[in-house]
């Protein structure tokens, strides 16, 4: 029974997956406004992207969660393991491609003299129109469902985790009633061939003793003889 199967992986895989290509087209969207930090626009694209890049790192961590445990079971075979090695060191290596433009990003200089986060923190609240707002709570909304899923998908993986530990624990259960009685049937056979030594050494004790009662009465029986004659 495999403890991590493909479809647990393949979820948590391609929601990451998504999340890439999500956080790419919103740098890519940011960048096209010329580094306007005042935008309000720009300010919610910001805001989006640090909610999706954490929930990135998030879903990162958990994927390798799952490959450990793919790892450490051997759920799979050996070609699937390696492939999944790779599309795994692949994603964390576009993430850290991601933070570097995130960080080129905002260490460029801004046009005006308030900071990147004080202009976030104003012109976004006071800005940012009704739409938007409904637009990033949906983007939230959609995060933490796929989250779920992800959760639901580690909570069948711990239950089938369970359901081979107990498996598992009940089979040695067996092997060691098994290893029980196999020992006391080998004491039993034990004591019966001592006890068939023991008559065998008495019986030939007496066969002995018969030899030697044969040999002085046929001695006796040979003297009679030359002494009447």
């Amino acid at each position: 029974m495999s403890l991590v199967d493909h479809d647990s992986w393949d979820i948590e895989f391609e929601g990451c997956e998504r999340l890439r290509h999500q956080l790419l087209g919103l740098l890519h969207k940011r960048r096209q406004l010329g580094g306007a930090v005042a935008d309000p626009e720009y300010a919610k694209l910001t805001n989006s992207i640090d909610v999706s890049r954490e929930q990135l790192a998030k879903d990162m961590k958990h994927l390798k969660v799952v490959l450990d445990n793919a790892i450490t079971w051997e759920s799979c075979s050996e070609h699937e393991l390696q492939q999944r090695r790779i599309n795994f060191d692949k994603l964390n290596s576009d993430l850290r491609s991601i933070d570097a433009t995130i960080n080129s990003d905002s260490a460029r200089p801004s046009t005006s003299s308030t900071s990147v986060w004080q202009q976030m923190g104003t012109t976004a609240a006071a800005a940012a129109p009704p739409s938007d707002i409904a637009s990033l709570k949906l983007t939230q909304a959609a995060i933490l469902e796929q989250q779920d899923r992800g959760l639901e998908a580690l909570s069948a993986t711990l239950s089938r985790q369970r359901q081979l530990a107990t498996q598992v624990y009940e089979e040695v259960d067996d092997q060691h009633n098994i290893l029980d009685n196999l020992a006391n049937t080998m004491d039993r056979v034990e004591a019966g061939v001592q006890r068939e030594t023991r008559t065998i050494g008495q019986v030939t004790r007496r066969d002995s003793t018969w030899g030697y009662w044969l040999v002085i009465i046929m001695l006796f029986v040979a003297i009679l003889i030359v002494v009447l004659v």
